[in-house]
């Protein structure tokens, strides 16, 4: 993990940790800009910057950035044109559960009576005294399915906390826009409340569920509802424009996501609504009040510059606690790949998720 030196960009430290728009019924800003100027030096002047060796991906790391084209993922993202044929045939195949071996440590259900699935995974015996409770949104880009790599990471981390979870199958785009499936997320944060008590419930996702989580807790706290304890957001995607600086010449060593999917991806969910609607890109709604937020990102992913963008914003007097982590070399959500830099972000999950006031 690396260094910036100051610049006029955001500083930076790996591993770091810096303690620290509108949404519905609010005007969105019409032209997404970068963080400007006086944003990135308060953030530079008010970091803690914490060098360290600059240290070489792990084998198993870098074996798995080697085979990520094998899994088609970026093609699908790098040839809009063939977007709609290739979900399609998504919709064709069956939604992958959680692997057989975790029934033997959780129990698991599925209910179907919202008209989509949710899936509870509760420790076999009950959840540990004083734990959490995950709400996990998935990433896709909004268009695709969980995966099992999805199911595995939410086990591992439960497993850590002695945490149950509810994970949503959340409706998909094109068929579904973002005011609807947001809407949806909100009806169920309504039903899990009561019955875990906000204080104990945090609202994570990857990619465009960690989007999805922070847009959630904007739309939790304008429409007066009480708060979840923090937010997780795992190389999150909350400007869904496509337009950041530097996005460009990090797509090429991006070995997973290209900016031309995000903009259809992006087009795709928002529907009717302005792509830089805070509903749609919540780096441009309000940050003020939300829970405290933990969010990494890793240097090879064309997503980095959202994660900076929002730390930097939430550097600024008044905002949220939050912690930032930016590993070097790191692709698109290796956190919850069964690789050692991914074993250490989901450690680092699990002690902000235990005291996320705390957590530096």
């Amino acid at each position: 993990m690396t260094i910036r030196p100051p610049s006029s960009r955001p500083c930076i430290s790996g591993p770091r940790a810096s303690n620290a728009g509108s949404i519905p019924g609010q005007s969105p800003r019409s032209k997404p800009t970068p963080v400007n100027a006086r944003i990135a030096r308060r953030f530079c002047n008010q970091s803690t910057i914490r060098k360290t060796p600059r240290t070489m991906a792990s084998i198993r790391a870098r074996l798995v950035n080697l085979a990520l084209p094998l899994l088609g993922i970026k093609s699908f993202f790098s040839q809009p044109e063939k977007l709609d044929e290739r979900i399609a045939k998504l919709r064709t195949q069956a939604s992958i559960r959680p692997r057989a071996k975790w029934s033997a440590q959780f129990d698991i259900s599925e209910d179907d009576s919202r008209g989509y699935a949710v899936v509870t995974m509760v420790p076999k015996g009950g959840a540990r005294a004083g734990a959490p409770h995950l709400l996990y949104l998935h990433g896709g880009g909004y268009v695709m399915d969980i995966a099992a790599l999805h199911w595995d990471a939410i086990a591992r981390l439960c497993v850590d906390l002695g945490a149950s979870a509810t994970v949503p199958l959340y409706p998909l785009a094109p068929e579904h826009k973002a005011a609807e499936t947001l809407d949806a997320m909100r009806a169920l944060y309504n039903d899990i409340e009561p019955e875990f008590g906000a204080g104990n419930i945090t609202v994570m996702g990857d990619s465009a569920g960690g989007g999805m989580a922070l847009a959630l807790a904007q739309m939790i706290r304008a429409d007066g509802g009480v708060l979840p304890a923090s937010l997780v957001l795992f190389s999150p995607w909350v400007d869904a424009t496509a337009t950041a600086e530097g996005q460009h010449e990090i797509e090429k060593r991006d070995r997973m996501l290209a900016v031309s999917g995000l903009e259809a991806c992006g087009r795709a969910y928002a529907g009717e609504l302005p792509v830089d609607d805070p509903r749609v890109s919540p780096l441009f709604g309000p940050l003020e009040g939300l829970p405290p937020m933990a969010i990494f990102s890793g240097t090879s992913d064309i997503l980095l510059v959202d994660g900076r963008r929002l730390s930097a914003k939430l550097h600024a007097p008044g905002m949220p606690h939050h912690i930032y982590r930016e590993y070097d070399g790191m692709f698109h959500v290796w956190m919850l790949l069964p690789i050692p830099e991914g074993k250490r972000a989901l450690g680092e999950t699990a002690a902000f998720i235990r005291n996320p006031r705390g957590a530096a």
